[in-house]
């Protein structure tokens, strides 16, 4: 039987290198970095039959960001503010409470990711039930998909911090899957960063 997997996307902090909403801030003609994160997710959850994914809000919930979330079930994090860790805690109680398999983990600014990415994680799961990752710059990192046993280590997490050391301790244990995927180091965090990505995108 197909595994249940829960999708989060993290969208939820102050962007605050981006001196504004960056989950507004035009990637693809008129599309949004927050948009183009979800039309993609969209291809990935219906090829792979998921739930759709859920979109976690919290510093940033202007009329624009909720128009483009009007289709998708929300989570604020009223928290976002205690940094990273906060929203990796209530992606792992969602999980938890829709008794999921495991959490797939997605960052909404790492838009050089296409379905394909995901997907390929998402197989590396299945075929043999094991925490699965991304691997970029020489190091383990999101998107991540946890297993359930992970979700109560996650919840642990403080501070302006992922998940990488629960990554980092299943890597030296042997029990990871980790897929190469350069894609993923390209992530908007400044407006120099978006204007980067633009230039190279043509």
């Amino acid at each position: 039987m197909m595994p249940k997997i829960v999708t989060v996307i993290l969208a939820a902090g102050a962007s605050s290198r981006f001196n504004g909403a960056k989950i507004v801030a035009k990637v693809q003609g008129e599309q949004s970095l927050l948009a183009h994160c979800l039309q993609t997710l969209e291809q990935v959850t219906q090829t792979a039959s998921m739930a759709p994914a859920v979109v976690m809000l919290g510093a940033h919930q202007t009329d624009e960001v909720l128009a483009i979330t009007a289709n998708h079930h929300r989570i604020i994090n009223h928290d976002w503010h205690l940094g990273l860790s906060s929203s990796v805690k209530l992606a792992g109680q969602y999980a938890q409470s829709q008794q999921a398999d495991a959490l797939l983990v997605v960052l909404a600014d790492q838009v050089a990711l296409q379905s394909s990415d995901y997907l390929q994680l998402i197989q590396a799961y299945i075929h043999n039930n094991l925490t699965s990752c991304a691997f970029y710059l020489h190091s383990v990192g999101v998107p991540a998909i946890f297993l359930a046993e992970d979700i109560n280590i996650l919840m642990s997490i403080d501070g302006d911090k992922g998940a990488k050391s629960i990554l980092k301790q299943h890597d030296k244990n042997n029990s990871l899957n980790i897929i190469a995927m350069e894609q993923a180091q390209f992530d908007i965090d400044t407006p120099a960063d978006l204007v980067r990505w633009l230039a190279n995108k043509e």
